[in-house]
């Protein structure tokens, strides 16, 4: 169980946040040529579902000045992780008890028309605001992205999208996530920030 707050629960929200964090090999520069061709195994290139997401992930790279190419042709060869996991966050909400009711009614005092004064001056009822805590039902989906040097083979570059969503999927999910991890690409590393997305409504991916 962890504790979050409902910022964090992007389910049923016109928002999806998620946390990004990046590392890069010292003195690494996001300088031309910007070629790439991904790195999968023969299993995985045969994946739809990976396939779908390599096609959102193309797209993003394309948005930040990336070209897919050969791979004899690539400056960098690219390979994506991704995982979804069931679980719960614990949640702690403020309530307010509504007004006494009596047989006739709610109380609003002996003159009507206001709420009772209590001990805490006047407010959404006569008794203080009560937290309550509810576990809720998540799923924790996650995104990593590798940048190889083609020459060298050596990882220059790789960020990570975390996402935690109530009643939510991976795939309902993934092309948030991928645009989040290209957001002001290439980020600082080692510094995890939040980035939040409106959800598109006029798609259905």
């Amino acid at each position: 169980m962890v504790a979050l707050a409902a910022l964090w629960l992007s389910g049923c929200a016109s928002t999806v946040t998620t946390e990004v964090t990046a590392f890069r090999q010292a003195g690494w520069q996001n300088d031309a040529p910007r070629t790439y061709a991904f790195e999968h195994t023969p299993q995985q290139e045969a994946q739809l579902e990976r396939q779908t997401y390599e096609q959102w992930l193309a797209d993003a790279m394309a948005g930040v000045g990336f070209e897919q190419a050969p791979a004899r042709q690539a400056r960098y060869l690219v390979s994506m992780e991704y995982d979804a996991a069931p679980g719960f966050v614990r949640v702690a909400e403020t309530v307010y008890p509504d007004p006494w009711y009596g047989p006739w009614g709610p109380y609003w005092g002996p003159y009507g028309g206001y709420r009772p004064y209590g001990p805490w001056g006047w407010g959404p009822g006569y008794w203080p605001p009560q937290t309550v805590v509810r576990d809720v039902p998540v799923t924790f989906s996650s995104l990593r992205v590798y940048f190889k040097d083609a020459a060298s083979g050596k990882r220059v570059y790789q960020v990570t999208a975390r996402n935690t969503t109530e009643g939510g999927s991976l795939p309902s999910v993934m092309p948030y996530m991928i645009r989040s991890a290209f957001t002001e690409f290439p980020t600082e590393s080692g510094r995890p920030r939040r980035v939040t997305l409106e959800v598109d409504k006029d798609k259905t991916r």
